[in-house]
């Protein structure tokens, strides 16, 4: 490859994309560090200090990730709101304020005592999701992933059958483009390093404790639409 062609593909990377490929060493040592840092912590800790550092730093994409993961494993929206709080010594009050309203803008997780199975909030109860048009049936290949953005958020849309799936674009592992992975079936493997995850409720399949955020789908006159 070129030395054009490599600062053309280098620019497309995304900055964990980059360092991996240019300091895999450290990398690795790096995450190993971040593993064992919050070995003793218990996931709803880990994803409530998770859900401080995107507000101080604040990325609407984590928070919209961090915060349906940390409800998953039993944190209130108290909670997340008190998190989000705590962060306002280093992130600042705009970033406290604009983090509230994404959390605002999740559906609330819920759970009946008498039901052995959790459910959530219709998404039609929330005020700000509703249904957004992104793409035509026929634009999307089975067996292929196609990356849409919508409200600022990537997206990787898969065909299977008469059914579309939509996830979060971004491999938790280190950022891969998903998009970009190869489907067999009704799972998808990260291009970067061959994470696996299950398309249809966004399970990974590499490492039990992770999961990509899904998204509801509809087809209505060969048009494709995501709610949220």
């Amino acid at each position: 490859m070129s030395a054009d062609h490599q600062e053309k593909a280098d620019e497309d990377l995304s900055g964990l994309q980059w360092l991996s490929r240019h300091r895999p060493e450290a990398m690795e040592h790096l995450l190993a560090f971040f593993k064992e840092s919050g070995r003793h912590l218990d996931p709803k800790t880990r994803f409530l200090i998770s859900v401080v550092t995107k507000v101080v730093n604040f990325t609407p994409r984590g928070l919209r990730q961090y915060i349906p993961r940390a409800m998953r494993e039993g944190a209130s929206r108290d909670e997340i709101l008190d998190a989000i709080l705590c962060a306002y010594p280093a992130a600042g009050l705009t970033n406290v304020l604009d983090a509230v309203d994404i959390l605002r803008s999740i559906p609330v997780a819920t759970h009946d005592p008498t039901d052995d199975q959790a459910s959530a909030t219709t998404l039609a109860d929330v005020p700000s999701a509703r249904w957004r048009d992104v793409a035509s049936l026929e634009e999307l290949t089975p067996g292929r992933g196609h990356l849409v953005v919508v409200e600022g958020q990537r997206l990787a849309l898969f065909r299977e059958g008469d059914q579309v799936h939509a996830i979060s674009n971004a491999c938790v592992h280190l950022g891969g483009q998903l998009a970009d992975g190869y489907v067999e079936g009704s799972v998808v493997t990260c291009p970067l390093h061959g994470w696996q995850f299950e398309l249809n409720d966004g399970q990974c399949l590499t490492d039990s404790s992770e999961k990509v955020d899904t998204f509801e789908t509809r087809i209505e006159d060969q048009r494709v639409s995501v709610f949220l």
